[in-house]
């Protein structure tokens, strides 16, 4: 009897270690699979450079989308009483600044120029009020026979530019009949055309 307790002792022995071993692999294994993921992130700048305006003496076309655009502007911003909308069509303070000599011309532009212009928008309002609520824009036609360029110096300017004179600008009234009035001055900037003037220059 002892023969055979001592005989399954011996067998059973190797068998528990056996399987205490798989278990340990298999933990093991199970800890190998196990990974940590970690996220990067990089960040890149990017480089900017501004360069200055600068004016080129390309002769602006009779009609373009954009003058298209900036004219309609004009007679809409006229005719609600909006100087903000008809200022769209005006030469901008930064490319009159690139045109004029000396200094000051940024308060030049604010204080002279565009209060001009308010100003004559005012009297065309006051010439139109009759018929400028409910009317249409009809578009522009630009006296091409006036264009020339002007030279640097020539009306205190640094930089050359092309002029025009006497541009038409048409519209109807609500009930159908046409008006024109005149758009008196536009020069160019970078082969754009901008007024400047609307009435009493040139």
């Amino acid at each position: 009897m002892r023969f055979f307790t001592r005989l399954f002792l011996a067998l059973a022995l190797p068998v528990s270690l056996l399987v205490w071993g798989l278990g340990r692999t298999h933990t093991a294994a199970n800890a190998a699979t196990s990974t940590t993921i970690r996220s990067t992130t990089t960040s890149s700048s990017t480089t900017t450079t501004t360069l200055p305006l600068v004016q080129t003496m390309t002769k602006p076309p009779l009609h373009d989308p954009a003058l298209d655009q900036r004219m309609a502007h004009l007679f809409y911003g006229l005719r609600d009483y909006n100087n903000t909308e008809a200022d769209l069509a005006f030469l901008p303070m930064r490319y009159y600044v690139v045109l004029k000599q000396g200094g000051g011309n940024e308060a030049d532009w604010k204080n002279r120029l565009i209060g001009h212009y308010h100003a004559q928008l005012a009297q065309l309002r006051a010439r139109f009020r009759g018929v400028l609520p409910g009317s249409t824009y009809n578009g522009y036609l630009i006296k091409s026979a006036t264009a020339h360029t002007v030279p640097v110096g020539a009306e205190e300017n640094k930089a050359p530019y092309w002029q025009v004179y006497m541009t038409t600008m048409a519209f109807k009234d609500k009930n159908g009949n046409s008006h024109t009035f005149i758009i008196n001055t536009m020069i160019s900037f970078r082969g754009a055309w901008y007024v400047v003037h609307v009435i009493g220059y040139g």
